[in-house]
């Protein structure tokens, strides 16, 4: 071949051109790559291929350093210098709009005058556009075209509907649509066709006999293997199925707790007391293919990550990868990826990097991957918020000019707060990653799970994603979920009713108010007899109690097959032999109960070694043992027991829900029980049903499904709002009306007692609650109070990359004091010292307590260290000059401290800073006191 030094062939194709050719990396892919490579083999060619953005690879190409050009279309100017085959696929162009912002109707190219139009750089209908005076705007690649839509940067853009669909999927952008045919008359069709210089006749003809003989029936399997979302075969199976090893892991590793954000509409929010979301769904369809059993755990995310990285919860569902996270994250690969962008409401602002933020107030979510490098960049100017919609709230204040969010979180809240005027400056893009990757994070410990959820993700079809997809990132979705109260059974259920006459047996715990129980007229009670009053109304079904004395045997009359259904259970993997559950409605907070001396604790971890109170056979018992194993769990037979032993000293903790907690403290009176912690898992209460009858479990869970948004509020409303209530027979009432003014009296005195014995209660439980993190002396936080507070605030500038100060102050000779002039004299200086300690840090961010004896400790945040350490010495100097008058005697103090001062690192530790504040104390006393020493900690 003459013109050809070889049958090497280098082919010009588009490197982002979905799912028609693009090249990831391992080379180049796509449907007319495919096309290609049948015509290399057909022509005896080596085609080499190089992708570029379409105005790249053209001009290259028309300079001479491409043999051949893919995807081009014919024009009458074109063709002076090439050559084109006939065409292997015809494509329609299509208008794509924000279906938040519609086009209208577009007939003709004229009705696009006045809105601005996207489309891609040297495409051939461009003279089309330009002759009838449509205002353009151009972009090197779709990916830069949708993104311009979904920014708000045009009005519409035109391309190909495949194309354009495929790469607004992938971004998730769901809220941008086709909006109809492009009106370009014959320019619509677009003809993908093979092109070669004319210079280079012989290679044409061979390439054009080459295109010939792929049969059409060929192109046409090709395309149907690649117009599937993802760009994924048709052939691909949905098969899943777990190695014997990873069935056995996932069974003995039980239940696992997933942290999921509660404000990060529309991936993972709260509405209706549930939490739903993309992110939810991914999780729920993981679950249904592994048999995983999932205990979801809502908070902010500046709650989740520290209970993650303390082994509190296993798996964090929105979770990003950060080089520093993988020393305590096994991270899956990204189910979805979502740009990040800087909403502002100045029309002028428009951004490349962070550069561009230098002189603006930016907000940003405190522990979000991208924050050490905003904060880096931006210094005082960055804002860091710990809730999303904080933020926005703050950008509709004007109190910040940007907030830097994910794109539809970012468009939930505006739409939600009504914030006029808001528009999108730029896309933030940091060391290459301009997306934000939402993975699973799963803890060390579980390392095998990160490849079972690996494996699961990839078994989730394209289409199967794309239809979860579309569910949430729609701009039409209604995040505040609507259920419809109404109830359609099937005949089988019907004819299983009928046959059962409509009658349904129900087991309650007897003993777990206000959720449910037996009152004193021996009826059933609480929340749950209210749930089986709404399913009553809206289905033909009775609910008959079976009568137990205890939840034990409850459970022991579902074994026996006495009871059809409970009204309230959490999922356990030992329920599950027996039971069947449909979705949780109702969320109910787990804590832990101390006596009112007690010290707060973090973690479950700090009960170790402890005697820990848990009703037999509750969810938790199970759950609990098979999470800490070095628990001492003692069972008790139910909350009243269980109270009573904590009360006693006989156990150190007791495990319960907040809701019973709330009631039986009220009930029983006591008040010297406090809650000392929480535990990062709530009650997700379900109806069960036995597993020998799966009809029930249908009709149950339609039951569920049918409870409304307001139902399942007020049923929220209902256990938070415990009072103590008094029992009025009103029947005797009636029947005795000579004495109804005098009962009334009576009423109306009874009522208002109560109301001031439940005002005593809330003021003593406050007040009990206050003391127990008070000194009596000095009025200062005790040592329970340092415990308390202490991690709190290292662990919060740890986060924040904050300056954090710890400094110990000692009263000098404070013994030669005692014995001069008596304690009593003593305790009158410490009182005058904690005066002066509370005038000189009185900041938000101050924490002062009493350590013991004559020793104090302050810690706090600081921007400046210099700052912090004036501060000291003023106080010193005060105290100095300060003299307490006890009797006759002025007493005279001084004191020494020691101050800690640095950033905390990933790796520091509170218990280092105090370290270091001690050793500095014990310096300024070697010193001759009445100083202060300080030291620098911190990475």
């Amino acid at each position: 071949m003459s013109e050809q030094a070889d049958d090497t062939v280098t082919v010009g194709i588009v490197g982002d051109n979905k799912p028609f050719s693009f090249d990831d990396g391992p080379g180049a892919s796509g449907f007319s790559v495919d096309v290609l490579r049948e015509v290399a083999r057909n022509a005896d060619l080596n085609f080499r291929f190089r992708a570029g953005s379409w105005p790249e690879i053209y001009d290259a190409f028309l300079r001479g350093e491409l043999d051949v050009i893919d995807g081009i279309s014919f024009s009458a100017e074109r063709a002076e210098n090439i050559l084109f085959t006939e065409p292997y696929h015809l494509r329609q162009t299509y208008l794509m709009h924000n279906n938040q912002r519609p086009l209208g109707d577009i007939r003709t190219l004229s009705d696009l005058k006045g809105l601005r139009v996207g489309i891609v750089r040297d495409v051939y209908y461009r003279e089309a556009l330009d002759a009838q005076g449509v205002s353009l705007t151009s972009y090197d690649s779709v990916h830069s075209l949708i993104r311009a839509l979904a920014f708000g940067w045009v009005d519409v853009i035109i391309g190909p509907r495949l194309t354009l669909h495929y790469y607004a999927n992938q971004a998730g952008f769901g809220f941008l649509e086709i909006a109809g045919t492009a009106p370009l008359g014959d320019l619509a069709t677009e003809d993908f066709r093979i092109g070669v210089l004319k210079a280079k006749s012989e290679l044409y003809q061979r390439i054009s006999s080459g295109l010939e003989q792929v049969p059409a029936k060929r192109i046409n399997e090709l395309l149907q293997r690649w117009q599937e979302l993802g760009g994924n075969s048709l052939a691909r199976g949905t098969s899943f199925s777990l190695g014997p090893d990873q069935k056995e892991f996932i069974s003995e590793t039980g239940p696992v707790r997933v942290g999921l954000m509660r404000d990060y509409a529309p991936y993972s929010f709260e509405s209706a007391t549930r939490i739903h979301g993309l992110s939810v769904d991914v999780l729920s369809r993981i679950s249904d293919l592994t048999g995983l059993q999932v205990i979801p755990v809502e908070g902010q995310w500046i709650e989740l990550l520290p209970l993650f990285r303390d082994g509190e919860i296993d798996v964090l569902a929105n979770m990003s990868f950060r080089p520093d996270r993988q020393a305590f994250t096994r991270f899956t690969q990204p189910y979805h990826t979502i740009p990040n962008v800087a909403f502002t409401r100045d029309p002028a602002l428009r951004i490349q990097s962070l550069e561009d933020l230098k002189d603006q107030r930016v907000a940003l979510g405190s522990g979000i991957y991208y924050e050490e490098p905003v904060t880096q960049a931006l210094g005082n100017n960055a804002r860091i918020f710990t809730t999303q919609d904080a933020m926005f709230q703050a950008l509709a204040r004007d109190e910040v000019d940007v907030v830097l969010a994910a794109l539809p979180n970012g468009n939930f809240w505006i739409r939600e707060l009504g914030i006029p005027g808001v528009r999108i400056a730029g896309e933030l893009v940091i060391e290459g990653q301009s997306g934000e990757d939402l993975r699973f994070g799963v803890r060390p410990g579980l390392a095998p799970l990160a490849d079972i959820l690996d494996q699961a993700l990839a078994a989730i079809s394209p289409e199967e994603m794309h239809t979860i997809e579309s569910r949430w990132l729609g701009a039409s979705v209604d995040l505040e979920l609507q259920e419809t109260g109404e109830v359609s059974l099937n005949a089988v259920e019907l004819a299983w009713l009928k046959v059962h006459d409509n009658q349904l047996n129900m087991c309650i715990d007897p003993n777990w108010l206000p959720l449910e129980g037996i009152d004193e007229e021996g009826n059933h009670a609480g929340l749950s007899a209210e749930v089986a009053r709404l399913f009553s109304s809206r289905a033909p079904v009775r609910f008959e109690l079976v009568r137990t004395d205890s939840w034990t045997e409850s459970i022991g009359a579902a074994r026996q097959g006495k009871c059809d259904i409970f009204t309230m259970a959490m999922k356990t993997p030992e329920r599950s032999e027996f039971l069947n559950f449909t979705e949780p409605y109702l969320e109910v907070p787990t804590v832990v109960l101390g006596r009112i001396e007690a010290p707060f604790i973090e973690r479950v971890g700090d009960l170790r070694g402890q005697r820990v109170g848990v009703v037999k056979d509750y969810a938790f018992a199970e759950l609990l043992q098979s999470r800490y194993p070095s628990l001492n769990l003692i069972e008790v037979a139910n909350e009243q027991m269980g109270l009573r032993k904590l009360q006693n000293h006989d156990l150190d903790g007791y495990i319960t829900t907040l809701a019973t907690a709330s009631y039986y403290m009220q009930e029983l009176g006591l008040a010297d029980v406090k809650v000392i912690g929480r535990i990062p898992a709530d009650w997700s209460l379900s109806v069960a049903t036995r597993k020998d009858e799966p009809v029930v479990l249908g009709i149950m869970q339609k039951l569920v499904s049918s409870l409304t948004a307001q139902e399942r509020k007020d049923l929220e409303r209902q256990w938070r709002n415990i009072r103590l209530k008094q029992s009025v027979d009103y029947t005797l009432i009636w029947q005795l009306s000579i004495a109804a003014i005098l009962i009334a009296l009576l009423l109306v005195y009874w009522n208002r007692k109560l109301n001031r014995l439940n005002k005593n209660l809330t003021d003593a439980n406050e007040t009990l609650a206050r003391l127990s993190v008070t000194d009596d002396l000095t009025r200062l936080g005790n040592r329970s109070y340092f415990d308390q507070e202490f991690r709190k605030s290292f662990q919060w500038c740890q986060r924040h990359h904050s300056g954090f100060a710890v400094a110990m102050v000692d009263a000098d000779h404070f013994k030669r004091i005692n014995d001069n002039y008596g304690h009593e004299a003593g305790d009158i200086c410490l009182q005058t010292l904690a005066e002066l300690m509370r005038k000189h840090f009185r900041r938000e961010t101050d924490r002062l307590s009493r350590f013991g004896g004559e020793e104090f400790v302050i810690f706090a945040s600081y921007d400046d260290s210099t700052e912090i350490r004036n501060r000291l010495e003023s106080f010193r100097k005060h105290v100095e000059k300060s003299c307490s008058v006890c009797g006759e005697h002025n007493v005279h103090l001084t004191i020494s401290i020691g101050l800690a001062t640095g950033v905390p690192g990933p790796d520091d530790s509170p218990a280092e800073f105090l370290r270091q504040a001690d050793q500095a104390l014990y310096q300024a006393k070697q010193n001759g006191r009445n100083r202060l020493e300080a030291r620098s900690v911190g990475s």
